[in-house]
């Protein structure tokens, strides 16, 4: 996380850039000392060489009017926090050119005679100040840059999350800016794109909700109509099983408005994992013989037995409407109640079919609205519990882990 992260990438980069600035700055700045040094070595050097004939003869007043003329004076004493920039030695010659921060000059001694003089350096405002000039403004420029880019990628990290509470079904997410640019852009698209997808979710909740609501009377009394009748023919009975989908895909519509709702109350009671198991069964009377259970190990949950329940047959169903052979295999083992069934592989990962409505384009020729995992995933979420999935050997596995 800290290394994928802009900010430390954007601080990283314009860190390198300012460091490699400053050592420019320092290398430039070394340089340039080295060839005013050696300018003034080697002025230095040519007025010792012009002044040594009369030095070495004793003619001082002639020394004297060559330094008056190049602006020297001489010194009784080495200056304070000199630097040694040349010096030669002989026999009877020893001559040192020295430099202060000011001042640059050089001292002779002659058969034990020590002749010291200085003069002011020449201040040339250029000079002094090019690469004071030259590098100030890239300096900032950098800091400018570095600005800019984190007040870019504030808003952007603004986008992210909402992206992210997006993504966990927050759709009436509405970002707010005054950008005229094209991060503005973005964040307008993805207003405007939320509040979309908010209002087509929210019609379908709403004509789902009312298709289930307005379905419950009539289905109510096509099931006693059809219960009332003693000699059932064939047609009766699969109109009985047709009618008894259409009452599982009512329920599921108004169990998904039920748990999204926002208003359910959970229960909190203790029961057997074999109990949720022959709860969520109950109604599976025509497929009994389609379902095999294993109870394995009894283990104790905590919650509201019929919202689990409700959980638990959503996924046998979805088992027994998808299974390539009919069949369904339930299976209940350390803190887990497992169901199987055999099927081709998803075409998207499974977070895509818990979200409501979701479905395979190969499972449209099969009855249902997408709404099994939806409600299965909410009821899960709800009670603080886990449905994880895989697929293996041909098989979906789906785990309610407690």
């Amino acid at each position: 996380m800290f290394i994928t992260s802009l900010r430390v990438k954007f601080s990283i980069f314009f860190g390198m850039a300012f460091l490699f600035v400053m050592a420019l700055w320092y290398q430039s700045d070394k340089i340039i000392t080295e060839k005013q040094n050696e300018r003034a070595k080697n002025e230095t050097m040519l007025f010792i060489q012009s002044i040594l004939p009369n030095y070495t003869t004793g003619n001082i007043n002639a020394v004297t009017l060559a330094m008056k003329k190049f602006g020297y004076i001489r010194l009784i004493a080495m200056p304070r926090n000199y630097k040694i920039i040349d010096s030669r030695n002989d026999d009877m010659l020893g001559v040192k050119i020295f430099r202060t921060k000011t001042t640059i000059g050089f001292s002779v001694n002659y058969f034990g005679d020590n002749f010291i003089v200085a003069k002011d350096i020449e201040s040339d405002f250029w000079e002094e100040n090019r690469l004071k000039v030259f590098f100030f403004p890239i300096m900032f420029i950098l800091g400018v840059l570095y600005v800019i880019s984190f007040t870019l990628l504030n808003p952007l990290n603004k986008l992210g999350y909402a992206i992210k509470e997006f993504a966990k079904g927050k759709y009436d997410r509405d970002l707010k800016t005054n950008r005229k640019d094209e991060i503005g852009d973005l964040i307008r698209a993805f207003n405007f794109m939320g509040e979309k997808i908010f209002k087509m979710l929210k019609s379908r909740e709403l004509i789902l909700r009312n298709i289930g609501h307005e379905l419950k009377t009539p289905l109510a009394k096509m099931k006693l109509i059809l219960a009332l009748e003693k000699n059932k023919t064939q047609e009766f009975k699969k109109l009985e099983r047709y009618v008894g989908d259409m009452q599982k895909i009512s329920d599921n519509m108004l169990e998904f408005e039920r748990v999204n709702s926002g208003n359910i109350v959970i229960t909190s009671e203790e029961f057997l994992s074999e109990t949720l198991i022959f709860e969520a069964l109950s109604s599976f009377f025509d497929e009994e013989s389609n379902i095999s259970v294993n109870f394995g190990k009894n283990f104790s949950i905590s919650g509201d037995l019929r919202l689990l329940s409700v959980a638990l047959k959503n996924l046998v169903e979805n088992g027994l409407k998808y299974s390539k052979d009919g069949r369904v295999y339930i299976e209940s083992i350390e803190n887990r109640i497992i169901v199987k069934n055999k099927g081709d592989r998803l075409e998207h990962d499974i977070n895509y079919y818990l979200e409501p409505f979701c479905r395979d384009s190969s499972h449209s020729a099969v009855s249902g609205h997408g709404l099994g995992l939806s409600i299965v995933s909410e009821i899960l979420f709800l009670h603080h519990y886990r449905l994880e999935y895989s697929y293996e050997n041909d098989c979906h596995i789906f785990s309610l882990e407690f």
